[in-house]
């Protein structure tokens, strides 16, 4: 009787360890759930990230910066399509007073999504990604390649998840890298000069290391490594680590901080590159004020195109001579080739009448920004100028590409008007348009002078090179009275230094003409 019931207990103990383990299933099948992350974007959602990539260099620092947009076109069950779109601009920082010379590089003013660096390959495409629901891509269309090894813009928020649901997975692949040369400026119909090629391998490894109501944390490792090698070591390197959070609910990347290094090592040196990646998802607010401004910038744009289309307009008039005329009709059609021809014609003319009717439609022409034809035009533009075009003329400074300016600030500064020679000397605050403008200005002489002194700013070692550039080749008694001003007031102890070859330049030139 007594064994009967100590039986019983542990029957009814069993059971009760049965219902445990029964109730206790669904349980762990549920921890086993928020462990196995999927992508649940849809079909005609839309999401953006703020992505920021901050590289440290030796001696400068350069960020990129920007928006990552996608919108799903097409979605399923297992899978999801998305057109990628986005825009990182470029800002760099000199470590010391030197003048910078940015990195070159032909996305460094558009979108990477145009294609790779020094290739038009993908240019005229959509970025287009077919991935499955954990973010393995099946095919892609396009490209959106970054620099520094870090892989396409496209890919930085849409990271690889385990099919599993294990909360620890990895991925890898074997790659290469180019080495490229930079002795020579790239176009973009012309490819890279590439040194050399080096097979490598690249692992990604993620760890999830908490979870915090819809959020999972995931832990991440990157290692990018060429097989060839330097004293052991890999000659080219990508390495690092960082954290993403998951958002479960939403099925996706809400942000990512990537904190990576890459070296290259030769056998004299080695090169420390620390790069921190950051992106973050705008919300909904934040989401509809980009679209908001996109909407206005292509208001922008479209008004701003058809002012150019309405610019490039003209009239021919009708009492002009006959061979003019052949010319001005040439130069009004579409037909590019017949266009430059025309402008050839109109800069190799000696013209004796009817000047200011063909410099006002080449200042239409300007005006229109055709870059096929800015080169012809300008050029075209010193020949028929005339002194009533100098206001026109300076609109057209301000605004003028490179490919132009040179031509314009000539066609400005032959007239010898206190106005214009003003236009074309403000132009050497402009760090990049202001070197070549300093040559223009050099040639012109003394007549310059007044106007280039007004540009002389100590606390601008950029604009107070070029100026002084232009002084020491001009300047006169009233540069060196002037120098002695500055010198007096201001809080750049180095002026005195930075001015010395021009003082002595122009004391020498003046030792000259008095003797």
């Amino acid at each position: 009787m007594y064994r009967g019931i100590r039986l019983t207990t542990r029957t009814v103990a069993g059971m009760f360890l049965t219902l445990l383990l029964v109730f206790a299933l669904p349980a762990s099948g549920t921890a086993a759930e928020r462990v196995k992350l999927k992508y649940g974007w849809e079909k005609g959602q839309q999401f953006a990230y703020q992505v920021k990539i901050d590289v440290t260099m030796e001696n400068y620092s350069e960020t990129l910066s920007g928006v990552s947009q996608y919108q799903v076109i097409k979605s399923d069950a297992d899978s999801f399509t998305v057109k990628c779109t986005g825009r990182l601009s470029s800002a760099t920082q000199s470590k010391s007073k030197r003048m910078l010379i940015p990195p070159m590089r032909i996305h460094r003013h558009r979108s990477p999504f145009a294609g790779l660096a020094h290739s038009m390959s993908g240019a005229f495409e959509s970025h287009v990604l077919e991935l499955n629901r954990f973010g393995e891509i099946d095919t892609v269309k396009g490209s959106s390649l970054l620099p520094y090894l870090i892989g396409h813009l496209s890919k930085i928020n849409l990271i690889p998840l385990s099919p599993e649901g294990k909360s620890e997975w990895s991925e890898s692949e074997k790659t290469t890298v180019s080495i490229i040369s930079t002795d020579r400026i790239p176009l973009p119909f012309r490819d890279s000069n590439v040194e050399k090629t080096m097979g490598a391998k690249q692992t990604t490894e993620y760890k999830i290391t908490g979870e915090k109501g819809d959020a999972v944390t995931i832990a991440v490792t990157h290692s990018y490594r060429t097989v060839g090698t330097v004293d052991g070591e890999p000659e080219i390197e990508l390495s690092g680590t960082g954290t993403i959070e998951f958002d479960k609910k939403q099925g996706g990347v809400k942000s990512l901080l990537l904190n990576y290094k890459m070296f290259r090592r030769s056998e004299t040196s080695v090169h420390k590159i620390p790069i921190t990646i950051s992106s973050k998802q705008l919300s909904e607010k934040e989401l509809a004020k980009l679209r908001a401004d996109q909407e206005e910038l292509r208001k922008k744009h479209l008004a701003e195109r058809k002012k150019r289309e309405a610019a490039s307009k003209f009239e021919i008039p009708e009492n002009i001579d006959a061979d003019l005329k052949e010319i001005l009709t040439d130069l009004a059609s579409k037909n590019i080739l017949k266009r430059k021809a025309a402008l050839k014609k109109l800069s190799q003319a000696k013209p004796k009448k009817d000047k200011q009717q063909v410099s006002q439609i080449l200042i239409c022409v300007l005006n229109s920004k055709d870059i096929s034809v800015v080169a012809d035009a300008s050029e075209a533009l010193v020949v028929w100028s005339t002194k009533d075009d100098i206001p026109a003329m300076i609109e057209v400074l301000s605004d003028v590409n490179i490919l132009g300016l040179d031509n314009v600030a000539e066609a400005i500064l032959k007239h010898k008007t206190p106005e214009g020679i003003e236009a074309v000397a403000k132009l050497m605050k402009d760090p990049v348009k202001g070197h070549r403008i300093s040559t223009k200005l050099i040639a012109y002489g003394s007549g310059a002078e007044d106007a280039v002194l007004e540009q002389l700013d100590p606390s601008n070692f950029v604009v107070l090179v070029g100026v002084l550039r232009v002084l020491k080749e001009i300047g006169t008694e009233k540069t060196l009275k002037k120098i002695e001003e500055i010198k007096r007031t201001t809080d750049n102890r180095s002026f005195q230094f930075q001015t010395a070859a021009t003082v002595k330049a122009i004391e020498a030139r003046l030792d000259q003409t008095k003797s």
